[in-house]
């Protein structure tokens, strides 16, 4: 899903696994990673591992998940992305959702993800553009 190797800055990156697929551009405050199809037990362990392996010390302040391309994400997705917003503020960072769909859009409403991450209208905006308030401490689990 998501690769550091040897990639220019800009440039993006892209591979395709069972039901999803993502690039991820790479640039000198941030990184905006876009994933594209359904996020679900299948797919988010994969996910998971590769963004955990963005989230490092020394990662950019900055990350951005480009959802525009999500059709599904259920609950193992969306705990994904809280384990890795959990690890980036924990670096002093911060990870934000951009542009998602309605269906995910809602997802995160109904859990009340929408209040703990920051969403965006537009991934490739620059700094936050917030469709949403102050965020309040990850939850632990």
């Amino acid at each position: 899903m998501i690769s550091q190797a040897g990639q220019p800055e800009g440039q993006p990156d892209l591979k395709k696994t069972d039901g999803s697929a993502s690039s991820s551009r790479f640039h000198d405050d941030h990184t905006i990673v876009t994933i594209r199809g359904e996020i679900d037990l299948y797919t988010a362990p994969r996910l998971h591992s590769e963004l955990a392996a963005l989230l490092v010390d020394g990662m950019p302040a900055r990350v951005v998940i480009d959802m525009s391309g999500v059709e599904f994400c259920d609950s193992t997705g969306m705990n994904v992305l809280l384990s890795c917003l959990r690890r980036a503020r924990e670096r002093g960072g911060e990870l934000e959702i951009a542009a998602p769909k309605p269906a995910v859009r809602k997802i995160l409403q109904v859990t009340g993800l929408d209040s703990v991450f920051t969403l965006v209208e537009d991934a490739d905006a620059r700094g936050p553009m917030s469709l949403n308030g102050p965020k309040p401490a990850v939850p632990r689990n």
